[in-house]
């Protein structure tokens, strides 16, 4: 009796050994089995899978699902540690901070601004821009003690108050003799609140909204 052969069924296992850890977190243990039964099911019974490549598929599906586990594992570990941290950036509100102001959300009046540098400010001019990089406004400031107040209301040069969005303050300064000095914008302000954004958490000061990160000082309420 003649057996035809059955050449159309390949016994190369294409559909499952290219599965791998890349693709764990989509790849389930229920596919990988039906696909595993499936060739186990079609096999070309003239030369059927070899004991050492189903040993293999096996420990790559061992491979897998250990993968898809720590993920799970992992996605649980972020999850509780973005937890814990919310909660210690709640005790920052109600608490007055010194945040760099070089870049700040506004949604309201500008609050307070201070210019701040190592040594005695000779005078400078601080460069207002928006999200696109375009100068909204142009402060100069003359000569004073670190920190030194910033007269800036949240508004153009027009005195057209600017919208809610983001804003970049470019200071550059210079001592009494005229020589470029490091001198930042900052925020001296209470916190109102803490938001918990898809982008990260911020801190309201007033009209403005900063990164956690650019707080340099904290001090108790009054101080």
């Amino acid at each position: 009796m003649t057996i035809a052969s059955t050449s159309a069924l390949s016994t190369t296992p294409t559909s499952t050994t290219t599965l791998s850890t890349t693709g764990a977190g989509s790849a389930s243990r229920d596919q990988f089995l039906r696909l595993f039964v499936a060739q186990l099911e079609n096999q070309n019974p003239l030369d059927p899978q070899s004991g050492a490549d189903m040993v293999a598929q096996l420990a790559q599906f061992s491979t897998v699902e250990q993968a898809v586990e720590t993920n799970r594992r992992l996605a649980d570990l972020i999850s509780a540690q973005d937890a814990a941290s919310s909660a210690g950036l709640s005790q920052l509100v109600g608490r007055d901070v010194t945040a760099n102001a070089s870049t700040l959300t506004l949604d309201g009046p500008a609050p307070p601004l201070q210019i701040a540098s190592a040594v005695k400010i000779g005078g400078g001019e601080a460069v207002v821009k928006d999200a696109n990089g375009k100068v909204v406004r142009t402060i100069e400031f003359g000569a004073g003690e670190s920190p030194m107040p910033l007269a800036w209301d949240g508004r153009d040069e027009n005195g057209v108050a600017l919208p809610p969005g983001t804003y970049t303050i470019e200071v550059t300064a210079h001592d009494a003799a005229g020589s470029t000095i490091d001198a930042t914008p900052q925020i001296h302000a209470l916190v109102d609140s803490l938001e918990l954004t898809a982008g990260g958490p911020l801190l309201h000061l007033g009209g403005a909204s900063v990164s956690p990160a650019a707080v340099t000082t904290i001090a108790r309420t009054g101080v």
